[in-house]
């Protein structure tokens, strides 16, 4: 493993501690240790954390963490959330989806005032406007009333203000949650530690495209395998920061001269090389480098990851191998959904395994349907009026050879007997077009629920609609239930 300098070690500390998290400050000091080693995970800086599964790879770097410290005595575990701040992808990462109390699925926005842009630069370098205390409001609006409300709000409110950056609030939200764990955040955006990467883009850069040439061969091997690639490298997998936008650099037609896609902006080897001397932090690594730069940093035993990391860590050994930096255990993140009570009732109502609703969905609606809704009111009704009709048409033959005038009065009561029969028909009809309406609402809302715009509830929903349900004390319940070995997608019922 990489052994973390002390000068890694005095940027944590700075960074957290400007963060609020304090509760890091034992793990800091582990961590600038010699036998102390970081479980990684990360993701991008989203809006109140993103969805649910950024909080399903803390929660397992953090059990990892703890059940390598009790099976190795003689090392140090830590949990580091490398923070994805440098992303450029502002609209992944600018909102959060929750359901409101009409149990609505909607998004919770924020949209800096000077409005849309292509390229937004870093996202965790973006401040919040005077708009987010719009978007507080809209939170605050749509949440449905509980008794954690109040605290999930202050909790909220304390992290997400103007002036601060998407990087600070998020680490200021998520460290709140995690508080009793001691997780250590890192932002890859800083001068100082940018400093410490400069031989990682000296050498992408004078030795281009040596490195991207090994991982299209590796990944042509996986393809044979019947692979997919899921991570393309660049001629030069570096970005650079220019006039607030964070843009690929590529090779230009001219020798030794490079270029940033979509900008008309070209330069030479050697004023790239002046940026990354005088101002390391303009450069940042993409999808392929960016791992070699999280563990260059930090002595990474394990990295947690999701199922499209999986995939694409497969085609990055060669990267490690090329920059002499040990290549960590590659974890798989815990994958699971909640199951709220509402929708508990509805499956254990309708017989329903809840892994059918993730392996064919059509096909639970159709036999909730089926089982529901199978009445043929109109053939039913069609006997009973039939044999109504011949048993009245029976009696009038009777009584009309006892004496005629009769037939005219048994006539007269078939209309009131066929009218009130029609009547019974009318009123079963609508009670069973709102029966039919629950059901469908039903099938709605388990399909909402558990597979929201056809995603995993995971990819989703996020936390804090969850928190404002069962409380802040739900971060401990995840962490107690779900299973880190567990590596099929799990079940949690709240």
């Amino acid at each position: 493993m990489t052994k973390i300098g002390g000068e890694v070690v005095q940027v944590l500390k700075r960074q957290n501690f400007s963060y609020g998290n304090h509760y890091a400050s034992e793990n800091l000091e582990l961590l600038s240790r010699d036998n102390t080693l970081a479980v990684v995970t990360g993701q991008q800086v989203g809006f109140l954390s993103g969805p649910l599964y950024t909080i399903y790879k803390i929660i397992t770097a953090i059990k990892l963490s703890h059940f390598l410290s009790e099976k190795f005595p003689d090392y140090n575990f830590v949990p580091v959330f490398y923070l994805e701040s440098e992303d450029h992808d502002f609209f992944e990462a600018n909102h959060a989806k929750i359901f409101n109390a009409n149990n609505e699925l909607i998004k919770v926005e924020f949209v800096p005032a000077d409005g849309f842009k292509e390229n937004y630069g870093p996202v965790g370098e973006i401040k919040f406007d005077d708009g987010i205390e719009n978007v507080l409001q809209k939170l605050k609006d749509e949440l449905q009333d509980s008794e954690f409300k109040e605290a999930v709000l202050s909790l909220v409110n304390s992290a997400y203000q103007k002036d601060i950056s998407f990087v600070e609030a998020f680490a200021r939200y998520v460290g709140e949650l995690f508080k009793n764990f001691g997780l250590i955040f890192l932002n890859p955006n800083d001068a100082n530690l940018k400093k410490l990467l400069t031989p990682v883009f000296e050498k992408e850069i004078d030795e281009h495209p040596k490195l991207s040439n090994r991982i299209i061969d590796v990944s042509a091997e996986l393809e044979k395998r019947n692979y997919h690639a899921q991570a393309k490298p660049r001629a030069i997998n570096l970005f650079l920061l220019y006039r607030g936008g964070r843009y690929p650099i590529e090779p230009a037609d001219e020798e030794g001269m490079f270029r940033l896609k979509g900008v008309r902006f070209k330069f030479s080897k050697g004023e790239l090389k002046h940026i990354l001397e005088t101002n390391p932090q303009a450069l940042s690594p993409n999808v392929i480098l960016r791992p070699i730069c999280q563990d260059t940093l930090l002595p990474t035993i394990s990295y947690i990851a999701g199922p499209s990391e999986i995939a694409y860590f497969a085609q990055l050994k060669p990267a490690y191998v090329y920059f002499g930096v040990p290549m960590p255990v590659i974890f798989p993140r815990i994958s699971a959904t909640l199951i709220e009570p509402k929708v508990r009732k509805v499956l254990e109502k309708y017989n329903i395994n809840i892994h059918e609703i993730f392996s064919d969905f059509p096909s639970v609606a159709k036999k909730i349907t089926a089982e529901s809704l199978d009445v043929d009111i109109d053939g039913f009704f069609h006997t009973v009026r039939s044999r109504i009709e011949s048993l009245l048409g029976e009696i009038k033959d009777f009584v009309s050879n006892i004496e005629p005038s009769l037939g005219g009065a048994v006539d007269n009561s078939s209309s009131k007997i066929l009218y009130h029969i029609n009547s019974i028909y009318e009123k079963t009809i609508n009670m069973n077009q709102k029966r039919n309406e629950i059901v469908a609402k039903q099938i709605e809302k388990l399909k909402l629920n558990l597979l929201p715009e056809d995603e995993l509830q995971e990819r989703v929903l996020n936390i804090t609609y969850f928190l404002n349900k069962y409380g802040p004390s739900l971060i401990n319940r995840l962490f107690d239930d779900l299973e880190m070995f567990e590596f099929n997608h799990q079940i949690l019922y709240l």
